[in-house]
């Protein structure tokens, strides 16, 4: 059975125990609070001086006695380093020389405790709190007693940077004064110790001052903490729905000014066509026109009515909403008749070599219509910069990476692209063709992208064109998701 005083004792070790643990899964749910850790460790410090304590308090045989009294230094060295450690993270000045210091030291003492180098038994015994006789209490060998000094000037030292940090943080006050009792009982045992007097010790009891203090300051601090976070949670989410409405108008602005530049494009694209079948009715309401002259205007308008087609269809294509269906597919096979039907507009298409390198399966998941549009596109335009004829090469190659991906390469032998052609090949309505609309790769960019893709040009003049499409494999969704809530 153990006595009132072990028992006392082994109830404050339970205490640091609980608390040092509280603590570390603090740190666990706060990783960047250092702070919680440094303090979780120096209550098990605590726990085990506490421990040893109460050991030795009951223990008749010396060899149990000198066991416990090691047993409590070890854990006074632990408490030592990480109090050291925990009052600079706790005021914010982090002495990265002195925490070292602590730290070689503690491994010092460890190593001299365990080697029995810390202590030495007396050659006689008075009594004391134990009841016994012909026992040799043990006492402090000169560098022990040096070891133990180094230790209260580390822990004197952390108490006067937790006083250094009273003016930023006023909750320490308190943490200060219950921490100078502490480091006052440990002189005073550590006194004892050194005369070999069995008097009582009070270190393990004074502890919980600051023990208690030190909760109190951290929890309250963790209750600020959590309300400044709820605080910040609110505005963000205030914030973000602000935000929100400013997006949506800057899109509303947006799509005003797309839709002012559009009309301009489409107003000078269209004008001219009308004002040329214009001139060409009034032409053909002459009684005097000739058979010759009706027919060369009936072909003129046949011609801008086909120009003014194309532009509303190519218009129509680039205004719709792109949303692929996906679906498995064969790039290859979509390739093939995207070449075919460009041949068919071309006046002499026996005079274009075609040669397809396809590297392997080349299928993915994306929309047939809209890939098929697009490679239709890309291959209109490499076969009519090539008027007189040439070679049209195309290849198809896996890539691998991050994520698996298809690379098509359309290269053409026409006549090439200027750097400042080749710069706006992309934007819409820009075209160096009389008859084209500019809407071309325009199309196909917003194709590729939207099946998370990406499209390159490769032109010098003189030496052709090529145009290269990375889709990926599989095809991320083009809707982002919504933002996570906030908690």
């Amino acid at each position: 059975m153990w006595s009132p005083l072990a028992t006392l004792l082994f109830t404050w070790a339970a205490i640091y125990t609980y608390a040092g643990v509280y603590f570390c899964m603090l740190h666990v749910r706060r990783p960047t609070h250092r702070e919680y850790l440094a303090f979780g460790l120096l209550t098990f410090g605590l726990a085990t001086w506490s421990a040893g304590a109460a050991v030795g308090s009951d223990a008749v045989d010396p060899s149990v006695v000198s066991a416990a009294i090691q047993v409590e230094y070890v854990g006074g060295f632990l408490t030592v380093v990480y109090f050291v450690d925990f009052s600079t993270l706790l005021v914010g000045r982090e002495a990265p020389r002195m925490t070292r210091a602590a730290y070689v030291f503690g491994y010092v003492g460890l190593a001299a405790t365990a080697g029995g180098f810390l202590l030495v038994p007396t050659v006689d015994f008075r009594g004391g709190l134990r009841g016994v006789t012909d026992y040799a209490e043990p006492i402090f060998t000169l560098p022990g007693a040096f070891l133990v000094g180094c230790g209260l000037g580390f822990a004197a030292w952390s108490v006067w940077t937790l006083a250094r940090g009273r003016d930023e943080h006023p909750d320490l006050r308190v943490v200060v004064w219950a921490a100078a009792v502490a480091v006052g009982a440990a002189v005073h045992d550590a006194a004892r110790r050194f005369f070999g007097d069995d008097g009582p010790y009070l270190l393990e009891h004074a502890a919980l001052l600051p023990v208690l203090t030190v909760v109190w300051v951290l929890l309250r601090r963790f209750v600020h903490a959590a309300d400044q976070l709820g605080e910040r949670t609110d505005e963000l989410r205030r914030s973000y729905s602000e935000l929100r409405v400013v997006q949506e108008e800057l899109v509303r602005k947006e799509q005003l000014a797309a839709v002012g530049e559009l009309s301009a494009v489409i107003a000078h694209e269209v004008r001219n066509p009308l004002a040329i079948i214009k001139n060409a009715v009034s032409s053909l309401r002459r009684p005097s026109l000739r058979d010759t002259d009706r027919g060369v205007l009936l072909g003129i308008l046949d011609e801008e009515v086909d120009r003014l087609n194309r532009l509303v269809r190519d218009l129509l294509a680039y205004a719709r909403p792109v949303e692929p269906k996906g679906r498995a597919v064969d790039l290859t096979t979509i390739a093939r008749e995207a070449i075919d039907k460009a041949l068919t507009g071309h006046p002499a298409p026996d005079a274009i070599e075609v040669e397809i390198d396809a590297q392997g399966a080349m299928d993915l998941h994306g929309d047939p219509d809209l890939l098929r549009q697009a490679l239709t596109n890309v291959a209109d335009n490499a076969v009519q910069a090539m008027p007189d004829g040439g070679a049209l090469k195309v290849v198809l190659r896996p890539r691998s990476g991050k994520v698996a991906s298809v690379v098509l390469e359309f290269g053409d032998t026409g006549a090439g692209m200027d750097g400042l052609v080749r710069a706006k090949a992309m934007d819409p309505f820009f075209t160096t063709r009389p008859a084209g609309t500019g809407l071309g790769l325009a199309i196909v960019d917003r194709v590729v992208r939207n099946h998370g893709g990406e499209v390159s040009l490769e032109s010098q003049p003189g030496e052709g064109t090529t145009v290269r499409i990375t889709l990926p494999r599989e095809r991320p969704s083009s809707v982002p998701p919504p933002p996570e809530a906030l908690r």
